[in-house]
């Protein structure tokens, strides 16, 4: 029998100016939203901030909408990992970037897309339901 594993993460939808901010994933080979786990006492907006600083380099940002909540599991050796993951509307207030601003084990570079070219680029569905909804939030 497997152990279960409970995990809770925020993910951003970054979007600075008419651009939404993706992460190119050079270890997967494809684009992602920002998005890690929750600390300890932190509210999942500041986590959604705190990830999106830390993976994309922008220091000012700020949570406009929580756009909604998914859930999936995955098997890991002899342990099902459950994640919840809590999506928000992440703007760019200021485009001033940090470098180096990633963990060791994360090799991503940050690039920018219309809404168009964003709700292609994302390989996970889930990624493009939430970047369809900013959309249309947005109005764009």
């Amino acid at each position: 029998m497997s152990k279960k594993i409970y995990e809770v993460c925020s993910s951003a939808v970054v979007v600075r100016d008419d651009k939404f901010v993706l992460l190119y994933d050079h270890n997967k080979k494809h684009h992602v939203l920002p998005q890690g786990h929750k600390r300890e006492k932190e509210i999942l907006p500041d986590t959604a901030l705190r990830e999106a600083c830390g993976e994309t380099g922008f220091q000012e940002l700020v949570a406009i909408k929580k756009l909604g909540k998914y859930q999936y599991h995955f098997d890991q050796g002899r342990k099902t990992i459950y994640k919840t993951i809590h999506v928000y509307l992440v703007k760019v207030i200021n485009d001033r970037q940090l470098q180096n601003t990633q963990n060791a084990n994360e090799n991503f570079t940050v690039r920018l897309f219309s809404f168009k070219d964003a709700v292609k680029m994302v390989r996970w569905k889930q990624d493009k339901k939430y970047i369809l909804l900013a959309g249309k939030f947005l109005k764009i």
